[in-house]
């Protein structure tokens, strides 16, 4: 079956992945979307690996809702590393994929070294008989739509703005653990957050967002970093006090997103102090107000 073939790393499937999903899917052919795992700097540059902003899991699931029929995810392996653009084109995108149309940005490199790009590309489609589409980048409000640009934001505690380049706001999805369980004690319960390893946690802070398990949803504080008040020599931690709840939620898959941040992590004199504000950040979360 001849399909269009859409290729990219797609971490965050922001509005610029959804370019060149709607690009291909404007084709009219079944439109498969070509991934990658794990991104090629864990094995090209170590020391260079980003903060993910989606587990794969996510990630497939997010091409799919955007509008690709299939995900295909190729091993990031040293094999493939090794190929030659010449062979990609042969081994990938015509005999595995059955590629009839080529989708990509303007900055697609591909093969060893990345020695293929989109003059190489084309001609190759020339050859073999597959048009290539080049999406031009996507820019908002001046801002490029990039998932790099979308990790600043988020490491600068900038939730709202990159909700905006992806289109969603961003969230994190992991098990509920046992933690010390103080807020039980000052009558705020958290849920603390297992954020499985390599998945981007936003700037320390607390924030408002949802919290959602089993298809039930619930307003949230959700409070990233160390609480200094308590303990400074913590370690961090991603936890949720949930509005209107009053549960178990231990062992359970607990999506948070992150909609608004609130305030900084700071030090209080004392628990009355902190007590104080943990019901300003939870009357704003109520709210829908910027905390006073």
């Amino acid at each position: 079956m001849s399909v269009a073939v859409t290729i990219g790393i797609f971490d965050g499937v922001h509005l610029g992945h959804r370019a060149l999903l709607g690009a291909a899917r404007a084709t009219g052919l079944p439109v498969t979307a070509l991934t990658f795992d794990p991104h090629p700097a864990a094995l090209l540059s170590p020391s260079r690996v980003p903060p993910m902003l989606l587990s794969l899991g996510d990630r497939a699931r997010l091409l799919r809702e955007g509008g690709a029929d299939s995900v295909v995810v190729l091993p990031f392996d040293r094999e493939l590393a090794a190929q030659s653009p010449e062979e990609f084109v042969e081994e990938i995108l015509l005999a595995k994929l059955g590629a009839a149309c080529v989708v990509v940005g303007d900055d697609f490199r591909y093969g060893c070294e990345r020695r293929g790009d989109i003059s190489a590309l084309k001609l190759a489609g020339e050859r073999r008989g597959f048009s290539v589409v080049v999406v031009p980048p996507v820019f908002l409000d001046g801002v490029p739509v990039r998932s790099t640009t979308v990790r600043q934001m988020l490491l600068g505690g900038q939730p709202e703005a990159a909700a905006r380049l992806l289109g969603r706001p961003h969230f994190l999805t992991g098990i509920v653990v046992r933690g010390k369980q103080l807020g039980r004690t000052i009558g705020f319960p958290t849920a603390n957050l297992d954020v499985p390893r390599g998945l981007l946690v936003p700037a320390p802070g607390v924030y408002a967002g949802e919290a959602r398990w089993n298809g039930e949803v619930r307003k949230a504080a959700i409070s990233v970093g160390v609480n200094v008040t308590v303990d400074e020599s913590a370690a961090p931690t991603v936890e949720a006090h949930l509005l209107d709840f009053d549960g178990d939620l231990y062992d359970e898959t607990l999506t948070l997103t992150f909609e608004r941040f609130l305030r900084p992590m700071v030090k209080f004199d004392g628990l009355d102090a902190l007590i104080a504000a943990i019901r300003a950040d939870v009357d704003a979360v109520s709210s829908g107000k910027a905390r006073q």
